[in-house]
């Protein structure tokens, strides 16, 4: 790129939406890795916090935004599939389709259920995700001058 094309700092609606859809999806993403995984699926955030990061570096969020998006994105991926593990867990254990146990299930079974299921390691991935999405998201590359 040369100094005639600049790229434009994303404005402030642009970080919101993005962040909100790069979140779910990334939440909805490690749900259906998880179902490949039979134990601990909660190391599969690493990798999707260092895409997350990787992603918002690439739209050009670099510095100190970048890595606000990037951390409130890995925190909605983390919030959106323990909502999903949980509807999950709960239509097996009462033999209700998926679908239905998404949109009808209430907040307080969905809370019970995923407290019951998240432990010590959870909390350890999901910190190191957040580290590593905000390292890739915030580098802000040397510019020759």
């Amino acid at each position: 790129m040369d100094s005639a094309q600049t790229r434009k700092t994303p404005g402030f609606i642009s970080c919101i939406a993005t962040t909100a859809i790069a979140g779910l999806a990334a939440g909805a993403l490690w749900c259906l890795l998880a179902l490949s995984v039979t134990h601990g699926a909660g190391f599969l955030i690493i990798p999707l916090g260092a895409a997350i990061g990787g992603y918002f570096h690439w739209l050009g969020f670099a510095g100190k935004r970048g890595a606000i998006c990037a951390i409130t994105t890995v925190l909605i991926a983390f919030v959106y599939a323990q909502y999903l593990f949980a509807a999950v867990r709960v239509a097996q254990m009462l033999g209700f389709p998926l679908r239905n146990t998404l949109f009808k299930m209430d907040f307080g079974l969905a809370w019970q259920a995923a407290c019951t299921n998240l432990g010590g390691w959870d909390f350890v991935w999901l910190t190191a995700a957040c580290g590593l999405a905000v390292a890739i998201a915030g580098f802000r590359p040397l510019r020759p001058e």
